[in-house]
């Protein structure tokens, strides 16, 4: 109930008037459709009574059946409408919500986080809440009205009859509560497991071309195929428990009506006289059993609804249960209370005595002691694994240290609005995400008023203008989904140039040459190295050939810095920088210098 109440705080908080006018009409519709049984129960007492062919107090209550008729036309109209509606637009908010707060939550919660279980909340857990909405906010008080109104109008009509049909009222009711409990927890399994659903097949279409490579398909068949049917048995599960329920209360319906009929019509025959000539009735009267069945008839279409509405209620728990978790789920990463703005960023940067772990008992980084001075270039070095990209999320606070702090230009990252922080910092990211839209909406992405001129100085000096001008539609281009259509270093090479194009102070380049040849390479190493003056840059690389311009080289190992200096202090000191060495650089100047010996062996020199 703490999630339903919840959910209709919102209905009444954000749509008062609407929700207001929609039990107006909910009124409307109870009074008109309690008025239709006495004016047919009227009717049956006037033919029976009459003695003469006089019908003209008929067309009066056929005239009066109309109006009360159309005018429950036009109340349900307006209660339908309102209802839906009004889910639709709450189901709007909430989606917003969603979206919004996975914007701000850290890179911790995502982490944590499967893409399929994300979207199918924000799809068929918002439906769930919006079915609710229709249902539950507005037309449930049509249902309330209903039975509150049909029950005072059986005991106004007759008081025994009310009686016998309000003893089955208690059976439905604890069938509904019981109901709803278990469907409570099937449609909460039904929610979980289509997003384990929406997950193989999100990651499917994602790795399309991998599974094609490895001729997988068939193996991916069967397991969407296996996911899809745990999916459908616990939604047959689900109804089959709701339909056991809806019957069980219609056939306490047409109990109720049988008992009815037995007992009103024996109260009827034995209330029925012969006075003066003619034909009167001492209790019931047959008008009033009529109204009374109609009655009955009215009664058996809100508690049918209810047993809906039971299972929509909880599909609706279940839902809303797993949207809040979202909704209310504290993003470690906070910005605090009258946080500063960077300003005028020169970029030193200090780590002091700085910690950080994914998980407890398991340190990503351990005591890191770091100085860098503005404008330097810092190169990361490590073997896969050691911390080195960790190291450099916790500049931008994508991620919050557990111990320690760091500074930028004297001011802690944590007391910083994290607008400037990362508009100070700019990273080409080792994971690289290109959008389905044009190459120049992807470079522009995040500074959008930048000019034309601006964006080609940053694709030159990324290496990529070339390319693009050559594009039937130059930097207009559409790329595909994740960048179909670009090559790996290509794509690499745009994150570059959108990157550059923002003007950071301070620069972290996270393997962002791994993708490109030898030559390309060369020549963004002088590109950036312009590129890069006057900036404080990071340089994460598990190629060391690239790292030739660093002026101090940091060595990464099992989370600790465990090397620090220049690529001649490393050498000399014959350790993790080294083996690293040794490992990649020292083949390649053996082939080289073979290489030379045999030239000059064949020039005869």
């Amino acid at each position: 109930m703490r999630v339903i109440l919840r959910i209709l705080a919102m209905v009444f908080k954000n749509y008062k008037k609407r929700v207001i006018v929609g039990y107006i009409s909910v009124t409307g519709a109870a009074v008109a459709a309690l008025f239709i049984p006495r004016v047919i129960g009227t009717s049956v007492n006037q033919v029976l009574e009459s003695g003469e062919k006089d019908v003209n107090p008929l067309f009066m209550l056929a005239l009066i059946l109309f109006l009360a008729g159309t005018a429950r036309g036009l109340f349900s109209f307006a209660q339908t409408y309102l209802g839906e509606s009004t889910g639709q637009l709450i189901a709007y908010d909430i989606r917003n919500q969603y979206y919004d707060k996975l914007q701000h939550l850290s890179f911790g919660f995502h982490d944590k986080q499967s893409t399929g279980g994300l979207m199918s909340r924000a799809t068929a857990d918002v439906e769930g809440v919006r079915m609710f909405v229709n249902m539950g906010a507005i037309r449930f008080g049509f249902i309330v009205a209903m039975i509150i109104g049909v029950t005072a109008a059986m005991l106004l009509t007759n008081f025994k009859l009310a009686v016998v049909t309000l003893i089955f009222v208690p059976v439905m009711a604890w069938m509904g509560i019981t109901t709803s409990r278990s469907l409570r927890k099937m449609w909460l399994k039904v929610q979980e497991l289509t997003a384990e659903m929406i997950t193989v097949l999100q990651e499917n279409l994602t790795g399309i071309r991998l599974v094609k490579a490895f001729a997988a398909e068939e193996y991916e068949k069967e397991k969407f195929g296996a996911s899809a049917k745990d999916v459908s048995d616990a939604m047959i599960a689900a109804q089959q428990r709701w339909a056991i329920n809806f019957a069980a209360m219609n056939f306490s319906f047409i109990l109720a009506l049988g008992v009815i009929l037995w007992v009103g019509g024996v109260d009827v025959i034995s209330g029925k006289a012969i006075v003066r000539g003619e034909l009167t009735y001492t209790g019931l009267t047959p008008g009033d059993l009529t109204a009374f069945i109609f009655y009955m008839g009215l009664l058996t279409m809100p508690v049918r609804m209810m047993g809906w509405m039971v299972n929509n209620f909880s599909r609706a728990a279940s839902c809303g249960q797993r949207l809040f978790e979202v909704l209310d789920a504290e993003s470690p990463v906070k910005e605090i209370t009258g946080a500063q703005t960077l300003k005028n960023v020169s970029g030193n940067i200090v780590f002091r005595d700085v910690s950080f772990s994914y998980e407890p008992e398991r340190p990503a980084l351990k005591n890191i002691n770091v100085e860098v001075n503005p404008g330097q270039i810092i190169a990361l070095v490590g073997r896969p694994g050691s911390g080195k990209s960790t190291f450099s999320h916790l500049i931008p606070r994508f991620y919050d240290v557990i111990q320690g702090e760091i500074t930028i230009d004297g001011f802690d990252v944590r007391d910083l609005t994290l607008s400037s922080l990362r508009s100070a910092v700019g990273i080409v990211q080792q994971d690289i995400f290109i959008h389905t839209m044009s190459i120049k909406d992807n470079i522009t992405y995040g500074h959008q008023g930048a000019t034309q001129e601006a964006i080609e100085r940053v694709a030159k000096i990324a290496q990529l203008h070339e390319f693009i001008i050559s594009l039937p539609d130059g930097y207009n281009t559409m790329v595909g989904e994740r960048g179909v259509g670009l090559s790996g270093g290509q794509r690499q090479r745009l994150s570059i140039a959108r990157t550059l194009l923002v003007e950071p102070s301070i620069l972290i380049l996270d393997d962002s040459t791994s993708s490109v040849d030898a030559q390309t390479e060369h020549l963004l190493q002088m590109t950036i190295a312009e590129a890069i003056a006057n900036r404080t840059t990071f340089i994460i690389t598990n190629r060391l050939s690239t790292i030739k311009s660093a002026e101090l080289i940091l060595v990464f190992k099992n989370g600790e810095i465990v090397e620090r200096g220049t690529e001649a202090q490393l050498l000399e000191l014959n350790g993790e920088y080294r083996e690293l060495y040794e490992y990649q650089i020292r083949p390649h100047e053996e082939a080289l210098k073979q290489l030379n010996i045999n030239s000059l062996s064949e020039a005869g020199l």
